[in-house]
């Protein structure tokens, strides 16, 4: 008897009954073998539920808790809609403030020796009447800006000067080009190689001298050569020792050769027409060439003192 119980011999019993019971046509066990397994399963369901609840707690699914009503589910996307458009102005902020901070630094490598800081300033105010018109600026004099002040963008691209007169807050750009201004109707001008690295220092000296003149309406400048100069288009140009102009603004860019035709007037000359390299009415801020007031430091050495 005590051989017949012993449980490798059970355990191979109810194997073969359980092989036995798969053999077997499902009809002829379906409706006795439900009732065995909710019997057997009955114990377990408490089990099951804790189970169950603990997942859901852990892990909820889609579409669990409390219905959202349209109102509110109009007002999260409202709110995510908000958040993300100032998400987007600020990326876009900071890349404005990226710019500026290149365009200041650009500005101050490529200065002349001169002592000048650079200062942004925004354009509040277009001359709505015509191109060229005169700019407003948000800085005056209280920020340090004086008459003939010149007005960069980009590092070296020559933009116009202050007018004279500048009140405390505000003040009025010039744009070179403008029709009707002494100094920008002509200019003394170099036209430089245009594989030749663009460095106001070294480039002054070896470009071709030449003198321009605004042609009105038009936003560009002409300028006369002898004929074969070899001059082509797209070469730079940039401003020579102009004497109207403070030296700051020497060396800066003008703009490029748009195109050369012989003229009609001269048959051993050629024509040159530059187009600008900036429009000002487009522009939404500028650099300025603050020049530092050296007026107290002469006086302090002429006396004797320390500058």
């Amino acid at each position: 008897m005590a051989r017949v119980i012993q449980p490798e011999r059970g355990l191979l019993i109810a194997s073969g009954v359980v092989l036995l019971l798969a053999l077997l046509p499902t009809r002829w066990i379906a409706g006795w073998t439900a009732d065995v397994g909710a019997i057997v399963a009955l114990p377990l369901t408490p089990l099951r539920h804790a189970a169950s609840g603990a997942v859901e707690w852990v892990r909820p699914t889609d579409g669990s808790g409390l219905p959202l009503d349209p109102s509110s589910v109009e007002l999260l996307q409202q709110e995510r809609d908000t958040y993300r458009g100032r998400w987007h102005s600020t990326r876009l902020r900071v890349e404005q403030l990226e710019r500026e901070l290149m365009q200041l630094q650009r500005a101050r490598d490529l200065g002349l020796g001169e002592h000048w800081t650079p200062r942004t300033a925004e354009v509040v105010r277009h001359n709505p009447n015509r191109t060229g018109g005169v700019l407003s600026l948000n800085v005056g004099s209280r920020n340090g800006v004086r008459g003939g002040t010149v007005a960069v963008v980009d590092g070296d691209r020559l933009v116009g000067y202050i007018a004279p007169d500048v009140p405390k807050l505000t003040s009025q750009m010039i744009p070179l080009g403008a029709f009707g201004d002494a100094a920008s109707e002509s200019l003394d001008a170099r036209i430089l190689e245009a594989d030749t690295p663009e460095a106001p220092m070294g480039t002054l000296a070896t470009g071709r001298p030449i003198h321009l003149e605004l042609v009105p309406k038009t936003g560009e400048y002409r300028g006369v050569l002898e004929r074969g100069s070899g001059v082509r288009p797209g070469q730079p140009v940039r401003l020579g020792t102009d004497p109207a102009w403070n030296s700051t603004a020497w060396g800066m860019l003008i703009g490029y050769v748009d195109r050369v035709v012989d003229s009609s007037e001269q048959p051993l000359r050629e024509v040159l027409f530059v187009r600008l390299a900036v429009r000002p009415e487009r522009l939404a801020s500028v650099t300025l060439k603050i020049v530092e007031d050296q007026a107290p430091a002469r006086a302090a050495v002429e006396e004797g003192g320390e500058p």
